[in-house]
């Protein structure tokens, strides 16, 4: 048994089954993996990966051991899906360190943990991995690494505005108009409105929602909501954002001026605590709230459980919490990212899009990184034009 970490190893076989599921609607994957069986790309890799620990990863990792490749994975808090961890653990051979009840501070110790794994590549998802890279001041684990990804928008911006130069390239997946385009207008569209009609199954029609970020993913989740009948006012610091979400047909607004009519108030920023302590005051009485952004940092959570006088859970992925005045407002998956801590993600065609931009840039970094200069970089478009193509190909014929 390969080392690992996780919740429940008898629970093997329903990872099996949702894993099966994945893989046969990820017909792209499938495609590279029967080329990377031959071509072994990987044969020499060690591949350390962060990303969401679920059945379509598992596809993904497949694919990559095909290839040749070792891999250590470990998830994100709340998006774990134990059955699928166990089954890579006892039936793929992969290193797992995550469970689902995971903490933030027991994920990052994972995080070391598939650092600690001895990677030649690693395969980051906002940033966490690199940041334990660069605590490492003498370096030692980054001088074996020849390259990385990246996968996310809130990742990229850690690697640009805040964390060390790498003396390796890091290619980020983010970059990809395809990526931002397909998984994260689209793909987070769905999957934010499922997750919130999972754990509330209350009806959006009618409802004031407040969407903070029109990123890619704040365009999609406004463009679903509204969809299904919410009235939308989106909050974004940036002017470019708030002129297209004008010309889109959305209210646009200030955080303190939206809250007090928001029914449900979405982040989805990447960025830090943009819904703060001094914000809750200006909320009506039983709003809900949720997160769809990378981490639960975009809310003071901390903060919320510390002023709440009362807390507890009225559904799975929904507490209440109430103030000291009285007034009450209900917390969604724990501010973990609502699609996969309260729903399965993007869907799977999506992710299978998505997961093959992976594997490319991964095969290239595995036999063209020393020619690339280090640090932060976008897909080489002959990667994403040839993803792209084989969606058209697999979805439109």
């Amino acid at each position: 048994m390969v080392s690992h970490k996780i919740e429940n190893i008898k629970l093997s076989q329903k990872g099996k089954n949702r894993v099966d599921w994945a893989r046969q609607n990820m017909p792209i994957l499938q495609s590279l993996k029967r080329r990377f069986s031959k071509t072994l790309p990987f044969r020499e890799h060690k591949i350390s990966i962060c990303l969401h620990v679920e059945a379509k990863s598992a596809v993904w990792v497949e694919t990559l051991m095909a290839g040749g490749a070792e891999v250590a994975i470990t998830g994100s808090p709340g998006s774990t899906q134990d059955e699928t961890a166990a089954y890579m653990v006892d039936k793929m051979g992969v290193e797992v360190f995550s469970w689902r009840a995971e903490n933030y501070e027991e994920h990052m110790e994972n995080a070391r943990q598939v650092l600690k794994a001895g990677p030649t590549i690693i395969s980051d998802n906002g940033g966490d991995l690199h940041f334990l890279l660069g605590e490492n001041v003498d370096q030692t684990q980054s001088n074996s690494i020849i390259g990385a990804t990246e996968e996310t928008t809130s990742g990229a911006t850690r690697l640009r505005e805040e964390l060390p130069n790498f003396n390796f390239p890091t290619i980020i997946i983010n970059d990809t108009m395809a990526k931002r385009i397909v998984e994260n207008r689209y793909g987070v569209g769905i999957s934010v409105v499922d997750g919130i009609m999972r754990s509330t199954n209350i009806m959006l029609g009618g409802k004031t929602v407040v969407v903070i970020g029109y990123g890619y993913c704040g365009q999609g989740i406004a463009q679903r909501l509204r969809g299904l009948g919410a009235h939308v006012t989106v909050v974004d610091n940036t002017p470019l954002a708030q002129l297209e979400a004008h010309l889109e047909g959305f209210k646009t607004s200030t955080v303190e001026k939206a809250l007090p009519n928001a029914h449900f108030i979405v982040t989805v920023t990447g960025r830090y605590h943009v819904i703060q302590a001094r914000h809750f005051d200006l909320m009506r009485d039983g709003v809900i709230l949720c997160n769809a952004g990378q981490n639960q940092f975009e809310m003071e959570i901390d903060t919320i459980y510390d002023q709440a006088e009362r807390a507890r859970e009225i559904r799975p992925n929904v507490e209440e919490l109430i103030l000291p005045s009285g007034k009450k407002f209900f917390l969604l998956a724990r501010g973990n990212s609502v699609n996969l801590a309260a729903g399965d993600g993007n869907p799977i065609e999506i992710m299978d899009l998505g997961l093959s931009l992976q594997s490319l840039s991964l095969e290239f970094l595995a036999s063209r990184a020393d020619e690339l200069v280090p640090g932060p970089q976008t897909v080489p478009w002959e990667i994403e034009n040839s993803t792209v193509k084989a969606a058209i190909s697999e979805w439109v014929g």
